[in-house]
């Protein structure tokens, strides 16, 4: 599920389904290019991705609280764990017994609840962590 949307989901801000135009010729008068416009409806496309102060997709995020609740661990990359309501999805995993696992550079309020922290950027840590579970599962 994208909690946050998705930039390969473009939207109008009407809410339509969008296409990004293929490359448009750049105009004459200079680099800015007016904003592609919704084929349904004429308003602006924009990416499909969730921008500061407006709320999440309401199915994503009740989808995401449930399979926290449901999971046995929970893995939680590179967050501040500040903002919510996505800072609470890995308290509800730990609240309903999850074993939480934090990859983080740097500490986050949600360390006191996670099972394991584990300190690194998710692109050193993440393959690292594959490899010692490849590793393990031998």
């Amino acid at each position: 599920m994208h909690l946050h949307g998705s930039l390969f989901a473009p939207r109008c801000l009407a809410g339509h389904p969008a296409d990004f135009p293929t490359a448009a010729a750049e105009p004459a008068e200079g680099r800015r290019l007016a904003p592609p416009r919704c084929v349904h409806c004429g308003a602006m496309v924009r990416p499909g991705v969730v921008w500061f102060g407006e709320a999440l997709p309401e199915e994503a995020l009740t989808a995401a609280v449930e399979a926290a609740a449901g999971c046995d661990v929970l893995l939680s990359v590179g967050t501040s764990g500040l903002v919510y309501p996505a800072a609470e999805i890995p308290r509800v995993a730990a609240r309903s017994g999850a074993a939480v696992i934090q990859v983080n550079p740097a500490p986050t309020p949600l360390d006191r609840g996670c099972a394991v922290n584990l300190r690194g950027t998710a692109a050193a840590t993440l393959p690292a962590l594959l490899d010692a579970m490849d590793t393990v599962g031998r």
